[in-house]
């Protein structure tokens, strides 16, 4: 028997060896994958009858696509939970399995029932994923906008702040040569002043 959303209700229950077997190669679970459906395979059966053919779970056809994308992005695939429980309540059936030894016996034979989409379900889940795609893409068009804007505030902010910053150099400059001026004239005025009183003096 495979493993369903029964086993979820208490996880200390004990694990039948049926219970462990994947019901698509009649092995021990390795690594077990329990998809939305609640069934549960190993995850060799997943890469072959799942991920890498249709998609859909091999026993109730649901359709697992965007699930299955989600989780392999984000390696949580696996149930670890549940993979724990198996390694601990059969540790030498998992290094068999793990080992690729063949079970001296197959505990049972499951043929999934045999199951076709609904009608318009796969333009829906299409037409979801050309929205989630659209959806995210106008995200990224978004954010790049408002970096660009953040970018070009920046520049301008820093050329604004140059223009100020020569501005006061040149009124520095200019109050400079004004000061310069002053002091010439005064020690021109000096000066004047020093060779008029010498030549009076002289001169009486």
């Amino acid at each position: 028997m495979y493993l369903v959303a029964k086993m979820a209700k208490s996880s200390e229950a004990h694990l039948s060896l049926e219970d462990c077997m994947c019901p698509i190669c009649c092995e021990l679970l390795l690594e077990p994958v329990t998809l939305p459906c609640n069934h549960t395979l190993c995850n060799p059966c997943f890469q072959l009858t799942v991920e890498k053919a249709n998609l859909c779970c091999p026993l109730c056809r649901q359709r697992v696509s965007t699930w299955a994308r989600y989780h392999a992005r984000n390696n949580t695939l696996i149930d670890r939970k549940l993979w724990d429980r198996v390694q601990k309540a059969y540790p030498e059936e998992c290094q068999r399995r793990a080992a690729g030894q063949e079970e001296e016996k197959t505990v049972y034979t499951f043929h999934p029932p045999p199951k076709l989409s609904e009608p318009g379900e796969l333009r829906e889940e299409y037409e979801a994923q050309l929205n989630k795609a659209e959806a995210e893409r106008q995200a990224r068009e978004e954010e790049e906008r408002k970096a660009s804007e953040e970018y070009i505030q920046k520049l301008l902010a820093e050329e604004e702040e140059e223009r100020e910053l020569a501005e006061l150099r040149r009124k520095e400059r200019e109050e400079q040569f004004r000061l310069d001026e002053e002091l010439a004239r005064s020690l021109s005025d000096i000066e004047r002043n020093h060779l008029s009183y010498l030549a009076t003096k002289n001169f009486s």
